[in-house]
């Protein structure tokens, strides 16, 4: 028998949220809403679907590993450098991109607890450690942190705003952190809902890679400009982090249609504005329902609420599901009293509402 590597016997499935499709078969409905992965609810920016399509008589052909016109695109918007961009098939690629370049058998790997599950699974597959710091639905302390890096870590993990739990870490925060640790950690900050923040005090990272040779930055295409299906990811860092990457990058990854829709995506403004407004008034109308019910509902920076429901989290995710509503359990997260719920349209909010609100009478 062939066998795998030593380091995937640490390695568990990710576990995705339910799809629509299943959720029909499984109960055999005809309508379903999804309010689980932070998808657009608006979809794709116009744009860009305008874009995809004009791209199909040339489907036959390879794209340009380097996109250049995405990394012009994307230096213009953020005024960095293109030598400071590399893009990814999705932010996940990027993530593990940086496993491949720079996590090493022997070294650790630190993160602010519960996160994005897939830092921890990059880290467990290079042969590294993974070092959680925090549990629960409170905010951890980014001197916590800091305390538990030493000589062995290499890469420090940071989602701002934080996925499952929607609490973000200020400019002051991460600056006070990262004159904290040597500069030979990479500082990894995964902006993924960073365009849904809405805080005063929230970071504009970018503005600080000038400072921070060490500070990496991920962005994706997925929430925001809702192009989660053609999978673009992208980061920002400094010239030789970047350079590294492209060393070990796919060289067709993203391809043609992606590459295009996500230029047209980052001018569609009216696209960005809508989806923000949308979420700011979805994200305030679900707040005040699920405190009325009586739960715990965690401040948020991204496009979803994290509630704490109790001990039958579970029971309102199956009886949600029954019905036709999918929102996200949190027990692979460590949260198993907790449920994500994406902030979707008017109306998909209200029947998520109306459902809950037959469950708690019940």
């Amino acid at each position: 028998m062939v066998e795998p590597r030593p380091e995937l016997s640490k390695l568990s499935d990710y576990v995705p949220g339910k799809s629509i499709e299943e959720i029909r078969e499984q109960f055999g409905l005809t309508e379903v809403v999804k309010l689980a992965s932070n998808e657009n609810p608006l979809g794709a920016s116009p744009k860009a679907v305008e874009a995809f399509h004009k791209i199909a008589d040339s489907l036959h052909l390879y794209p340009r590993g380097d996109a250049p016109k995405l990394i012009d695109a994307i230096a213009e918007k953020f005024g960095v450098r293109k030598s400071q961009i590399v893009i990814g098939n999705g932010s996940d690629e990027i993530i593990d991109m940086v496993g491949k370049a720079f996590i090493r058998q022997g070294d650790n790997c630190v993160a602010i607890t519960p996160t994005f599950s897939v830092y921890k699974f990059t880290t467990l597959s290079n042969g590294a450690d993974f070092i959680g710091v925090g549990a629960g639905d409170s905010k951890t302390s980014l001197a916590d942190l800091a305390a538990v890096v030493n000589e062995k870590t290499r890469v420090a993990f940071i989602c701002n705003p934080n996925n499952p739990t929607g609490l973000y870490y200020s400019e002051k925060e991460i600056r006070e952190f990262m004159a904290k640790i040597p500069a030979s950690v990479l500082v990894f900050v995964d902006e993924a809902y960073a365009e849904f923040a809405t805080a005063a005090d929230y970071p504009e990272m970018s503005k600080l890679l000038g400072e921070f040779p060490n500070l990496f930055i991920n962005r994706t295409f997925s929430k925001i400009y809702g192009l989660a299906g053609l999978r673009v990811g992208y980061a920002m860092a400094n010239e030789a982090v970047i350079s590294a990457m492209w060393k070990i990058k796919p060289p067709f990854d993203v391809n043609q249609a992606a590459q295009v829709a996500a230029i047209a995506a980052l001018g569609d403004t009216d696209h960005v504005n809508a989806t923000r407004k949308l979420n700011a008034d979805g994200c305030a109308a679900l707040t005040q329902a699920f405190e009325g019910f009586g739960f715990k509902v965690l401040p948020t920076q991204g496009n979803f609420i994290c509630v704490h429901i109790g001990e039958r989290a579970k029971e309102l995710v199956g009886f949600l599901e029954r019905n036709g509503m999918i929102i996200r359990g949190l027990a692979s997260f460590g949260l198993p009293e907790h449920v994500r719920i994406t902030i979707g349209k008017p109306e998909e909010n209200e029947f998520l509402v109306e459902l809950v609100k037959k469950w708690v009478e019940a």
